[in-house]
């Protein structure tokens, strides 16, 4: 992401900063440059075929030849894009800093920006004012319309971290504070739904994963927050029964239809029935775990925020790590080409040869 701890410490301040100015990062065009691959990158993620890569100052980048070569897309911000998602070849969703969410409807080449910030606390405010007002006892709205509030006095802040696509219209988008948006229009439309959600400290919202059963799904965040999503009641209920209370910044569905989290301090957890219960990963001791993808071969590779690069052949009961750097600090992992890893961070993108 897809925008975890140390990562979520360095987008914040650079909100701050971007915040302490005009907004002309909402309202300028990325720039093109041929060093977008070599500089800061967030997130790197695979969909049908083609590789994707977002990092700072609107920089989108797609790849057709896993990971050799990179195009930058045009796109109409210079905000930091932290996360990616396309539910078809065609159709995607990127969001990032100053509440961004952007929109293409050719494969990732040209984007369009949907929402932001500043929307998010206008009509946030309106949506909740107005359900205040139908449900003058309740204690929920009468908080959303303070933060709201807040939210507008603070301006366009806030960076949405994660974004999942359910269908080619109905879709998720998540981030700081408890931020949570939900689509029902491809887009067209995004409206708050944090009053369904059991999420009362406002924590940050990092990652999605989808569930085995229909119309579920996951969420994992800061201070163990972790919540089931259901599409069809529209509800999100918080697990309790977590083993570890610090932050999770990225959560991976299986081969076998299980859950892996990784987080702070290098925390792992896996589960096998929806969170009702959990089992501590084998691994070696690591710096925080800030991203896990599924290979083609359905294995796991875990990244941490130091550099090292984690690998399970079992379903994510066990890691071992691999001898692998890129000489620094990774914040995203995807499978390259065969045998190979696509990995980035501050120094951009690398491809990494796995050991056969």
């Amino acid at each position: 992401m897809t925008t975890r701890i140390l990562v979520l410490a360095f987008t914040l301040l650079c909100a701050k900063a971007v915040f302490a100015a005009p907004y002309d990062v909402l309202e300028l065009p990325a720039a093109q440059s041929a060093l977008a691959s070599k500089s800061l990158i967030y997130t790197i993620k695979k969909f049908d075929g083609r590789h994707y890569a977002t990092g700072h100052r609107g920089h989108i980048l797609y790849s057709d030849d896993g990971g050799d070569s990179w195009t930058q897309a045009q796109v109409p911000v210079r905000s930091s894009i932290l996360d990616i998602d396309f539910p078809t070849p065609e159709l995607g969703w990127a969001v990032g800093h100053e509440g961004i969410i952007l929109h293409s409807s050719d494969g990732g080449k040209t984007w369009t920006k949907q929402f932001d910030g500043i929307r998010y606390g206008k009509e946030g405010l309106a949506y909740y004012q107005a359900l205040a007002e139908a449900h003058p006892d309740s204690e929920v709205y009468s908080r959303l319309v303070e933060e709201m509030e807040f939210a507008i006095a603070q301006g366009a802040d806030k960076p949405l971290f994660g974004v999942h696509f359910h269908t080619d219209k109905f879709g998720h988008a998540g981030g700081a504070y408890g931020m949570l948006l939900r689509t029902v229009d491809g887009g067209e439309t995004w409206e708050p739904v944090m009053h369904n959600v059991q999420n009362d400290g406002f924590y940050h919202i990092f990652d999605f994963a989808p569930l085995p059963e229909e119309g579920q799904f996951f969420l994992c965040g800061e201070a163990g927050l972790f919540i089931i999503g259901d599409i069809r009641a529209r509800t999100g209920t918080r697990v309790e029964n977590i083993p570890f209370h610090g932050s999770f910044f990225t959560v991976i569905d299986t081969s076998e239809g299980n859950l892996v989290l990784g987080g702070l301090r290098g925390r792992m957890f896996r589960t096998d029935d929806t969170g009702k219960t959990w089992t501590a990963v084998t691994k070696p001791p690591s710096s925080a775990v800030v991203d896990i993808t599924r290979l083609d071969d359905g294995s796991l590779i875990a990244v941490t925020i130091d550099g090292q690069v984690l690998q399970s052949t079992t379903d994510g009961r066990r890691f071992k790590q691999l001898p692998l750097t890129n000489g620094g600090r990774i914040y995203a992992v995807a499978e390259g080409s065969p045998g190979t890893l696509l990995v980035g961070g501050p120094k951009g993108i690398d491809k990494l040869i796995l050991p056969q």
